[in-house]
């Protein structure tokens, strides 16, 4: 991820990640699961009011927390900013809050919150606060891991690495000697708000944290839910995350699929003219297009400041790949590759010549925190070196045709890594562990076909809890509020409500179509508290939230 350019940034990070490294490793995992985290029950956080969102108000906090928890107390610490919003009968419930995680790694929680708070609000309830923060490292925490003084260093750090594996011998981050680690300090925050049991819900890689709590402190979890599931195994253990893409090109092929059915809604059912005549003959077009591409990428001439090229990284990663996470994005995507096939170049180049991950990073902590969860890193990685790295990653089965040739520098960046992990927690999935008895069964979430956190992954760690239940939602996308589901949330508000979990086997359709049609003002049969439902999940499935696996 960083060029030779950057290299001369990251050393002022060395000082500063080393100071904080055990610390960055300790809040979240302990080396046993019996070690307690140091008692936080006399903090108490001063509240301030910060804004409002659909008439609810908006408040603010910051949280001292020490460097290691699990260590003498020390005077260095970490500041974790919190935000909450305030339901309107939470007290009725004891003023229970919600704890949300958006994923990433690197997501602030913060900014989720306060973008999406009136939307998750309406799906929830007014029976929970809703609360979330941003973890250590990450965004507004004090430090920061931040390696570039500015957005525009950090993007030319990236465009300085060509990503491609052969051609980054002299490009790659070769001393990656820094480390910052965003974990959890949720059991702090619980403690800070006097709240006893932890109620949760985590999103992508705020699944891994979310299973890693549940883990560590299984009587602490009353109502728990994991979203769009990451194998917490492979996370920690893997050198090569194989799962995480297993059903990636099945996501392009519902694309495909979804899109020949619309017919004239879809745009890439006629390229030049010529009519396809099944879903299959369009994908084998568009696949040969994106072999062609690769071999000679296509030239763009905007104007004298704005020209290029369109290759089949950008095209692929920057555009398909992205748009594979949110289906309601899937009619941009074909319009756009509609123009491109009939040798329009433009509005391709214009949306999907820069990389999709800078328009949300504003600091280094996705990196270094899946380096440093990860043990299959520096020292004990299997392999290390250009060609040794580049012969293991060709070598490895093709578990997508649109972007294993990319991870190369991700499995780069792990050999790479100099920095030991050194933190004592190991997951533990049924049936090589017996199943964690959680003080109240969780809730796992799933699409059938979700393009990072495949359907698998979430069975595996539904199995791996005792009495948890598992919703698969039928449809494409990353994490169940990728498409509309008012089946998915009545269950999900039920079970923070009430405690009740949906029947075994639950499955649930959606309440949207991937490519919509123009439709007069047909008769809804939807009562107002749906439609409004239906109103918000519509929202939160079109919004920009950084739930990344991996850099690319």
């Amino acid at each position: 991820m960083f060029g030779a350019k950057g290299w001369n940034s990251l050393v002022s990070c060395v000082l500063v990640t080393m100071c904080i490294r055990l610390a960055l490793v300790a809040s979240c995992l302990a080396e046993e699961f019996q070690i307690r985290l140091n008692s936080h029950a006399d903090s108490r956080l001063q509240w301030k009011n910060c804004g409002e969102a659909s008439n609810h108000t908006l408040q603010c906090s910051r949280l001292d927390v020490p460097m290691d928890h699990f260590r003498q107390p020390s005077k260095k610490t970490f500041s974790i900013p919190i935000i909450r919003m305030l339901a309107k009968n939470a007290s009725a419930s004891g003023d229970r809050h919600i704890f949300l995680n958006p994923g990433g790694p690197g997501a602030s929680g913060v900014g989720f919150l306060r973008g999406s708070a009136s939307y998750l609000n309406r799906l929830i309830g007014e029976g929970f606060h809703l609360l979330s923060f941003d973890p250590r490292g990450v965004s507004g925490s004090i430090p920061q891991a931040v390696c570039y003084s500015s957005n525009a260093q950090r993007a030319a750090a990236f465009a300085s690495s060509p990503w491609d594996l052969e051609f980054q011998a002299g490009e790659m981050y070769t001393r990656a000697e820094n480390k910052a680690k965003a974990s959890s300090d949720m059991n702090s925050i619980l403690d800070a708000i006097g709240q006893q049991k932890m109620y949760y819900w985590g999103l992508s890689y705020g699944t891994t944290l979310g299973q890693t709590y549940a883990q560590m402190f299984p009587e602490r979890v009353s109502r728990l839910v994991l979203d769009g599931v990451s194998n917490l195994d492979q996370w920690y253990n893997s050198f090569s995350l194989e799962e995480s893409l297993m059903d990636t090109d099945k996501v392009f092929t519902g694309f495909v699929e979804e899109c020949f059915k619309a017919r004239e809604a879809c745009p890439l059912n006629a390229i030049k003219g010529e009519y396809f005549h099944s879903s299959t003959q369009l994908q084998s077009y568009i696949e040969g297009f994106l072999r062609e591409l690769e071999e000679e990428p296509i030239p763009v001439y905007v104007n004298s400041t704005h020209y290029g090229a369109i290759t089949r990284r950008s095209l692929v990663i920057n555009g398909i790949f992205f748009t594979l996470y949110k289906p309601k994005t899937w009619p941009l995507l074909a319009k756009n590759l509609a123009e491109l096939l009939n040798g329009n170049t433009t509005p391709a180049y214009n949306a999907y010549s820069e990389s999709w991950i800078l328009r949300f990073l504003l600091d280094d902590s996705t990196t270094f925190i899946g380096l440093n969860d990860n043990r299959k890193t520096g020292q004990e990685a299997p392999v290390h070196g250009i060609k040794p790295v580049y012969n293991h990653t060709v070598s490895r089965p093709e578990m997508s045709f649109l972007v294993s040739k990319y991870q190369g520098s991700d499995i780069y960046d792990r050999a790479s890594w100099s920095i030991p992990t050194t933190h004592g927690f190991h997951p533990r999935y049924h049936p090589e562990f017996p199943r964690t008895q959680t003080a109240e069964p969780i809730l796992v979430l799933s699409t059938t076909w979700d393009p990072v956190c495949p359907l698998v992954s979430a069975r595996k760690a539904q199995n791996s809890f005792e009495g948890a239940r598992l919703i698969e939602q039928i449809s494409y996308g990353h994490c169940s509020l990728s498409m509309p589901s008012l089946c998915t949330v009545k269950h999900l508000r039920q079970y923070f409500n009430e405690g009740i979990l949906p029947e075994a086997g639950t499955m649930c359709g959606i309440d949207a179509e991937y490519f919509p049609t123009p439709r007069g003002s047909g008769v809804t049969t939807l009562s107002i508290e749906e439609e409004d439902l239906l109103n918000s999940l519509h929202a939160l499935a079109t919004k920009d939230v950084l739930l990344v696996r991996g850099q690319m």
